[in-house]
């Protein structure tokens, strides 16, 4: 009997354990997602600052022999094509984490038996769900602009593949410089999302310590 009471009070405390420990993990799991698509974001900006690089090199300063650079920004276009993959994965996981936790957060509101903690906690949810809509929508513009530009930037690439001669890389080279333009733009986009991301996770986050923005 004692070996009973025993195991029972100690499966009683794993259970009061998991329910203090657990009910926070759905914003956690958010909160971890909301920080990976930032950092998903960043290194496309990183990627796209290095393609440009690579791509302004063969223009501006081209070599006696075109290949090297062209392999160069060829190289590093792939990258960016799979960074910006990479993003978008990361955005589509942070949608399905933030649905699970405002689930969650429902379904903790419905057992709440005192109105002034249930409004409270409404009042968070809707804040919480605010900033997450504007931290998405801000990512969802910058991933397009992104799209955008990596395929302004493939049919710069096809172009050069089927003429890459110093006539070619000249005749590119307005494109180029249109290229640059629009890219300054979609790097302000790129960090002003990774930023306001970060923000948001630590809002999320049990563990980190909020963002002033």
């Amino acid at each position: 009997m004692q070996v009973l009471v025993a195991a029972a009070l100690a499966l009683a405390g794993v259970w009061l354990a998991g329910c203090r420990t657990t009910v926070y993990k759905p914003g956690d799991r958010a909160a971890d997602a909301a920080q990976a698509a930032a950092i998903a974001i960043q290194t496309e900006g990183q990627s796209l600052t290095g393609t440009m690089s690579t791509l302004n090199d063969l223009v501006d300063n081209p070599g006696a022999d075109l290949k090297p650079q062209f392999r160069n920004f060829n190289a590093a276009l792939d990258s960016l094509v799979a960074a910006r993959k990479r993003g978008e994965a990361a955005r589509d996981h942070l949608a399905r984490s933030s649905a699970a936790f405002f689930a969650d957060w429902d379904k903790q509101l419905t057992t709440m038996t005192n109105i002034d903690v249930r409004t409270r906690s409404e009042a968070r949810k809707a804040d919480v769900s605010r900033q997450l809509d504007a931290a998405n929508n801000r990512c969802i513009q910058a991933q397009e602009s992104l799209r955008s530009s990596v395929g302004y930037l493939q049919d710069i690439r096809r172009a050069l593949s089927t003429d890459l001669t110093r006539n070619g890389v000249e005749a590119v080279k307005s494109l180029v410089r249109n290229a640059n333009t629009t890219v300054s733009t979609v790097q302000a986009d790129l960090t002003q999302a990774s930023t306001e991301l970060k923000a948001l996770s630590a809002q999320m986050s049990s563990g980190r310590t909020p963002i002033t923005q």
